[in-house]
């Protein structure tokens, strides 16, 4: 991924995230806050040195599945150690940042993601 494109995914990442919260459809409203980075993490992900220069050299690159199921109340960590920023669905990794999401009610969201082969994310989040 270009760094243009992750300039330009970094300012939309933003309204993903708000229009994932609105309509009347229940699968489309997730609640989520942040976690303490030193809690435990159900699902915890790092993104590496290098991966945008392996993204920009065309190798394929999973470091998230494609599609996460998740339940109310479990949290997510992405590190990202790659001196670029990533979009994972909704959410934006800054170069050197770590994002930190704990999911309170059910829905889904869904977005591109930079570093999944297919360049799509889905996050289903289901009652406990």
């Amino acid at each position: 991924m270009s760094r243009r494109r992750v300039l330009v995914a970094a300012l939309i990442a933003p309204l993903l995230a708000l229009s994932a919260c609105g309509g009347d459809d229940p699968t489309s409203t997730v609640a989520v806050g942040e976690v303490d980075a030193g809690a435990e993490f159900e699902h915890d992900y790092t993104i590496p040195l290098g991966t945008a220069d392996r993204i920009e050299a065309g190798e394929p690159v999973e470091i998230v599945p494609r599609e996460m199921v998740v339940e109310v109340g479990e949290s997510i960590r992405i590190v990202n150690d790659d001196d670029e920023g990533h979009i994972v669905g909704v959410f934006y990794v800054g170069a050197g940042e770590t994002l930190t999401k704990q999911f309170a009610s059910a829905g889904v969201l869904e977005g591109e993601c930079s570093v999944h082969p297919s360049g799509q994310f889905t996050l289903s989040v289901l009652d406990a």
